[in-house]
């Protein structure tokens, strides 16, 4: 969290930069998404509290989850919505310029304390088992900036350390809870400024919202409904680096309540912009029952040469509400390409994964009925990897 804004990197990136990579790139403002995942500063803590935001109390957020690389680099903020989910930004598992998400066995989520180096001690860590993106456009200014992290072992919630937030439903918003004005919560371990180190301490600020009408007027673009707005320039507040898919939370008539997902701003005379937590209550409550049931799975065993392919398909048939393809083990360095439609691809694809080696991850919200193709490119000569294709109803 920080007091200057910085704005969106050049529209002319590569969109044949790795997942990993992407993921330092995929700010809709520079300093204002996630870090990268390669290794990042150490931690520090900087003199407090700076302007705009302040020292979080222990206990005083439990719903916070930092999502991190799998060595504890921290990346986003997330929000327990119980045991076994939290709610983050889409940004935060889709890479710049890429449709794909990292593969699950990059992330992992850490709960349960306020401090990111005592994490691991005090708190709870849970690798990550599947990542549900919300389906449509990657970029956050068109809205649909939510995905979803199910768990690979359920959190234990003991509503004092770690404790699920309720999503402001229709009822909520009727009585109020995100009116123009009304003072909303935002918590994170987001950046003092744009490039510079990690908190190591949660931190908060308040901001009040704003009407969509005047966000779009500030802007100077369209806002979609299922976005929120704040405007807390006044105050000097904004969020930066690490604060995106944070909670943004309204104590209102009915309690404390999830009303918006850190998302993205423009400039430093710009409203801070947030997935609207209610409109995307629907979509949470279709795709989490679904797991209670355990999903079909294939797996295959690969091999193709370098700069060769290896193609197989599947058909689906209609009524599948999640699809996921996954690349993993083996030798060599593989790229994973999967295509609805007719023929396998060469150049044109619904989906790309590639990082160095073979971690690679597709996912699909209600996949068209029909063929999809499978596609393994070699970048260098492949042998053995395990192609796992899972589908749940």
């Amino acid at each position: 969290m920080h007091l200057l804004r910085a704005f969106l990197p050049p529209a002319s990136l590569s969109s044949a930069f790795r997942v990993t990579a992407a993921l330092g790139l995929l700010s809709l403002a520079a300093g204002c998404g996630p870090e990268s995942a390669s290794p990042s500063p150490a931690v520090t803590q900087a003199a407090r509290p700076l302007v705009g935001a302040t020292l979080a109390a222990a206990g005083e957020f439990p719903w916070m989850a930092s999502v991190q690389d799998v060595t504890g680099n921290h990346l986003c903020g997330g929000t327990i919505l119980n045991a076994n989910w939290v709610l983050t930004s889409r940004q935060c598992v889709l890479g710049a310029h890429t449709l794909t998400p990292p593969h699950r066995s990059t992330l992992r989520v850490a709960t349960g304390g306020n401090s990111l180096a005592m994490m691991n001690f005090v708190g709870q860590v849970r690798p990550v088992a599947d990542i549900v993106p919300f389906p449509g456009s990657w970029d956050a200014t068109q809205g649909r900036d939510v995905a979803l992290l199910r768990l690979m072992t359920p959190l234990t919630l003991d509503g004092t350390s770690v404790a699920a937030l309720p999503i402001a439903t229709s009822a909520d918003v009727s009585a109020g809870y995100t009116d123009p004005g009304v003072l909303a919560t935002l918590s994170g371990w987001g950046q003092a400024a744009p490039g510079g180190a990690t908190p190591d301490m949660l931190e908060k600020m308040s901001v009040p919202l704003m009407s969509n009408a005047d966000a779009s007027l500030a802007l100077g673009h369209p806002v979609t409904v299922d976005q929120l707005a704040a405007d807390g320039s006044a105050q000097g507040n904004a969020f930066c680096t690490g604060d995106v898919g944070g909670p943004l939370v309204v104590d209102g008539v009915s309690g404390k309540k999830l009303v918006g997902v850190a998302s993205y701003n423009l400039g430093c005379s710009a409203p801070d912009m947030f997935a609207r937590a209610s409109s995307f209550k629907s979509f949470i409550d279709t795709v989490i029952p679904l797991y209670r049931v355990a999903p079909r799975s294939t797996r295959q065993f690969v091999s193709a040469p370098q700069g060769g392919w290896n193609h197989s398909s599947i058909t689906l048939p209609g009524g599948h509400a999640v699809f996921t393809v996954s690349l993993q083990e083996g030798t060599g360095d593989a790229t994973l390409y999967v295509r609805y439609g007719a023929t396998p691809t060469l150049t044109d694809y619904t989906c790309r994964s590639y990082t160095v080696g073979n971690k690679e991850y597709c996912s699909f919200f209600y996949p068209s009925r029909g063929n999809w193709h499978i596609s393994v490119y070699g970048e260098t000569a492949v042998t053995n990897v395990t192609v796992l294709g899972r589908t749940l109803y």
